[in-house]
């Protein structure tokens, strides 16, 4: 398949193009083409090391997205609109996969209609930052990223509880569990065998595209168990 990763320049970009790129055809989307070839190339030179002559590329955003089968959207949440806006004229049947979590330090939403609060930490125990999941008004950026395509795209969410630093290790195998959302019953087969294709880890299926915010909320708690606990880039495993 020819996978296609808008903000693959970020830190989980880069894990998946040496993870997948193994097998699979990158393209390594960027707001600007320059910088993403650059990153391609270093892909390819890590995995050439590896013995792989991988087929990974670098392009702008929206040619990235018109080349692709599979989109990966791993950006920012703030930058949600303008990207869905520049890559719409060119979405035809590909598969979107949302990694995109809505969190601020410091700042927690009680409600998708509430007021944002600052919690304040008096204990000298707990006094450092902390990641909020912040939810959307359309309840989360999965569903946020739903009302922005057009209609009848093939959407799932996924791969919010992986360390990028680990998912680019590749002397690690990773021991993981990974929730997969999506309304549609071909889009989590595809996302499942993406999944299968990293070494131990298991897809398990957690709903509906509705029930996304649960996935995404999980980052920042996994965030704040890592720091506070002196742990390093740790994941999930249900037993």
């Amino acid at each position: 398949m020819k996978i296609a990763i808008l903000g693959g320049t970020g830190n989980i970009g880069k894990g998946f193009a040496l993870r997948w790129g193994q097998k699979h055809d990158m393209i390594i989307g960027s707001r600007n083409a320059e910088k993403a070839e650059k990153f391609a190339a270093e892909y390819r030179d890590i995995l050439k090391r590896q013995g792989y002559n991988a087929n990974i590329t670098g392009s702008d955003n929206k040619n990235a997205t018109e080349e692709a089968e599979i989109v990966v959207i791993a950006i920012r949440y703030n930058q949600l609109r303008s990207l869905i806006d520049l890559i719409t004229p060119v979405i035809g049947k590909q598969i979107f996969i949302s990694v995109v979590v809505p969190m601020e330090k410091n700042l927690c939403y009680i409600s998708p209609n509430a007021e944002p609060r600052t919690i304040p930490i008096t204990s000298d125990q707990f006094n450092a930052d902390y990641f909020c999941f912040t939810m959307p008004e359309a309840g989360s950026a999965t569903q946020e990223i739903e009302n922005m395509l057009p209609a009848g795209t093939e959407l799932a969410s996924a791969f919010h509880t992986v360390p990028a630093k680990k998912l680019a290790d590749l002397e690690l195998e990773l021991d993981y569990d990974i929730g997969v959302c999506a309304n549609s019953e071909y889009s989590k087969k595809v996302v499942f065998g993406l999944i299968k294709d990293i070494s131990r880890m298991r897809p398990l299926d957690t709903g509906p595209l509705e029930a996304a915010a649960m996935l995404e909320s999980l980052t920042p708690l996994i965030i704040n168990v890592a720091a506070r606990n002196k742990m390093k880039d740790i994941s999930i495993k249900f037993i």
